[in-house]
């Protein structure tokens, strides 16, 4: 991915923010294995996202690349960034709050695609049964993130 990258660290690993030559986010990873250097930042985001690690509620306000996204998965991703903090939907209610009665499977292949993780909070999004669900980096970092927010699925 071109452009440069950030890393926070937090409890399981480190939080990696790549962003554009503009300063636009491109993506957000979970660096659980110690891929990425350590490159600390003292941006707002860097602060925000700390600060979510600490238990608190950040209002995520920021510039997401999302040109490589189709309309369907913005809009998912508009649904998904609305769920409230500690509060979870599924796939089937997103799907139907978009219009897409019965597209639970392409809002979890969406969630599969979310690159940007924590600010679209596609942990919060759980199987009909209210099961986990998915998560691709991971159901113990996905349980992590609910308990951490209050959820206790």
């Amino acid at each position: 991915m071109s452009g440069s990258y950030f890393t926070v660290p937090f409890e399981m690993g480190r939080v990696v923010v790549h962003t554009s030559a503009n300063g636009s986010v491109t993506a957000i990873d979970f660096d659980l294995d110690d891929n990425y250097d350590e490159i600390r930042s003292g941006s707002r985001l860097s602060g925000d996202i700390k600060r979510y690690f600490k238990g608190e509620r950040v209002h995520w306000d920021l510039d997401l690349d999302m040109n490589c996204e189709t309309d369907f998965r913005r809009r998912v991703y508009e649904r998904v960034f609305d769920i409230p903090y500690g509060q979870t939907a599924t796939y089937g209610d997103i799907a139907s709050d978009i219009g897409s009665r019965g597209g639970a499977r392409a809002v979890g292949q969406a969630m599969a695609c979310n690159r940007f993780p924590l600010v679209v909070p596609c942990h919060r999004v759980v199987a009909c049964n209210r099961g986990l669900g998915g998560f691709s980096s991971g159901l113990e970092l996905k349980r992590y993130l609910l308990c951490l927010e209050g959820n206790s699925i």
